[in-house]
């Protein structure tokens, strides 16, 4: 098994990997979790995330249409080394004619600390007690159309802003239930900004991660306003062999109380503020959004 994919990660720090899988059944679903769950366990790993896929709301290239609109089952497992990790990734070439045939593109990652991901899980949930925003149910196009033209994402370049259909169908599959956005980033070597006044003081370049770090800052109010939260998180991705995905640099993954909490967050002034350093930051992203497979 090549270690390339590892090379940016420290050998002996916590390691995932992150499975986009195009199963053709639920069945297939849950078999593919149960056995990644059991690689992860015996090398004292485990699974932190079996969802199914509901639809892709931004396919960062057009080589990848095909594939995101595939993928049924985003799987993330976490190893305690570099070394438990290619070792459960060797076993999955034992598995029998029944998985073979699954079209998977695997990413490692490095996931937060454990520190990092405490704080940032005691600073949303301290301020998720106050101010709460009002969230409304979505029951039809008069409802859904006015929190979409009022959203961050209009009017935005095709490959950073997300196209009206997608809302109709994420809608109608995901309900009032909660939604789990996954976010594939990759930075632009200096963030691009619209005026000078919006990068950073003085007038100087900033590069396209900082930037995005900014937007972070600004994103947790008015994400934790609509119930929202940070689920996981990841740096140094690196892709395993026969993943032809291009470079990625984080992997993040945000909940949302439902389709219309993600909406009304949108169209929050504080974060239509802060969506100015994502969109000067980024050179392309993946979104997928996603719920918890049922029955695993």
């Amino acid at each position: 098994m090549s270690t390339e994919a590892f090379s940016s990660i420290p050998p002996l720090l916590r390691v995932a990997l992150v499975d986009l899988v195009e199963t053709k059944s639920p069945e297939a679903s849950r078999a593919f979790v149960t056995l990644v769950t059991q690689l992860a366990a015996e090398v004292e790993g485990r699974r932190v995330i079996a969802n199914e896929t509901l639809v892709p709301m931004i396919i960062p290239d057009q080589n990848s249409t095909k594939p995101d609109s595939a993928t049924r089952l985003l799987v993330v497992t976490e190893y305690p080394t570099t070394q438990a990790c290619l070792i459960a990734l060797a076993k999955r070439k034992e598995w029998g004619p029944e998985l073979s045939t699954e079209t998977i593109r695997t990413y490692a990652a490095r996931p937060w600390s454990g520190v990092q991901a405490a704080m940032i899980r005691t600073i949303m949930k301290t301020l998720s007690f106050v101010g709460r925003a009002s969230v409304p149910r979505i029951d039809g196009a008069e409802i859904l159309e006015p929190l979409v033209r009022a959203s961050a994402i209009q009017g935005e370049l095709p490959d950073i802003g997300i196209e009206d259909p997608r809302w109709s169908e994420l809608v109608e599959r995901a309900g009032d239930r909660p939604i789990w956005m996954l976010n594939f980033l990759s930075f632009r070597t200096t963030a691009i900004y619209p005026s000078r006044e919006a990068d950073v003081p003085g007038g100087s370049a900033t590069s396209g991660e900082r930037a995005y770090a900014r937007y972070g800052q600004g994103l947790v109010r008015p994400l934790t306003r609509v119930g929202g939260r940070i689920a996981w998180a990841s740096r140094s991705v690196g892709l395993l062999p026969d993943t032809n995905d291009g470079d990625w640099d984080q992997i993040a993954i945000a909940v949302y109380p439902s389709p219309a909490a993600m909406l009304t967050m949108l169209g929050d002034p504080a974060y239509k503020a802060a969506h100015v350093h994502r969109a000067a930051g980024l050179a392309r992203t993946r979104l997928l959004a996603t719920q918890p497979l049922a029955g695993v």
